[in-house]
């Protein structure tokens, strides 16, 4: 595994070893951290604290496979007026149901994430997006399966036995939910909103909120995770993660080829961040994170050797991102103000 982590990285090693940790184990007690890190609770409790206030780290959810299947998620191109960009991402970054917000070097400006709950990608390219001055254009790709989701994504900053600790520890927290069906209701959706703003927000903070008891958002939030609705996720700054630059890219591959293409990626391209089936002339959507931009062509070599009847056929690299997975982002990248998704 290449070491991704620079020296100019605004995090010490102790902080990569507790963001590592969450990464494998989001929602695990500092007391259960303190035993594979070897670190006090309250240490750690004080690291977090201190990582989360500095905008360099934060931990959210993003929708699982099974919400997937309720919900309209897509990739959408805008084309605006050039001097209305600014314009049209400000009035953009309030919006719940945007993911991320990010400039792009290609004929488009703007590529956006959408989450639509209840199917309602149309409501907001007709209403929302058809409403803003400065759009230009717009193209879709639907998102139609999440190969390699982002948050399998780490910085292997552990020894290996401690990472077994770590996946074994979320296991447990969440295997009694496997399988579950969930119905979205009130309860529900308040659980995942609060949770997009705080993954590690306790038991007692979700259920005042959804107006529940702390036993029963417990129960919830375990079938929410097992039951593969929504995966808990660390995300690091980019100004912390060694990984300064992002691409995005697009490719094609034989349907049979894509159910098993996600398997052994994240080890032979460990520059893959994200990899989705898309409707559109390309079936595949990537994103790769760089040192540098001129690392892409060696990215892309790495993705053609290890994944066979892959064609890469358009890239685009990530000029600045604005709003990343409900987080407005600074000026310097890292996390600001927090908009709650409305999953």
């Amino acid at each position: 595994m290449e070491e991704i982590v620079q020296h100019s990285s605004p995090l010490a090693e102790r902080d990569i070893e507790l963001v590592n940790a969450l990464q494998v184990a989001p929602r695990a007690p500092w007391e259960d951290l303190a035993e594979v890190l070897n670190v006090h609770p309250t240490t750690l409790s004080r690291r977090w604290a201190r990582l989360t206030g500095a905008g360099l780290a934060r931990v959210s959810i993003t929708p699982g496979p099974e919400l997937l299947r309720v919900m309209d998620v897509a990739f959408v191109e805008l084309t605006c007026q050039n001097n209305r960009v600014l314009d049209v991402v400000e009035k953009l970054i309030p919006d719940q149901r945007l993911m991320s917000i990010q400039f792009i070097a290609g004929p488009a400006h703007l590529l956006l994430t959408i989450a639509a709950a209840e199917h309602s990608l149309s409501t907001f390219l007709l209403t929302t997006i058809g409403s803003l001055d400065g759009v230009l254009h717009y193209s879709v790709r639907s998102v139609t399966s999440q190969i390699l989701d982002a948050g399998r994504w780490h910085f292997h900053a552990l020894p290996a036995a401690k990472l077994r600790s770590l996946s074994q520890l979320h296991k447990q927290a969440f295997n009694a939910g496997e399988g579950a069906a969930v119905k979205m209701d009130t309860a529900n959706q308040a659980l995942m909103r609060e949770l997009s703003a705080d993954g590690r927000a306790s038991l007692r903070e979700l259920a005042a909120v959804a107006g529940i008891s702390p036993v029963a958002a417990a129960r919830r939030v375990t079938r929410l995770v097992g039951g593969k609705y929504i995966t808990v996720r660390c995300d690091v700054a980019r100004r912390g993660s060694g990984r300064s630059y992002s691409a995005i890219l697009w490719g094609s591959i034989p349907p049979d080829r894509v159910p098993t293409l996600g398997e052994g990626l994240p080890d032979r391209v460990p520059a893959l961040r994200l990899m989705s089936s898309v409707t559109g002339a390309n079936n595949i959507h990537m994103v790769v994170w760089l040192n540098n931009p001129m690392d892409l062509l060696h990215v892309e070599r790495q993705l053609l050797q290890s994944v066979d009847g892959l064609a890469i056929e358009d890239r685009r690299i990530v000029l600045r991102t604005f709003k990343y997975n409900g987080v407005r982002l600074n000026d310097d990248g890292t996390f600001g103000q927090i908009v709650p998704m409305a999953y």
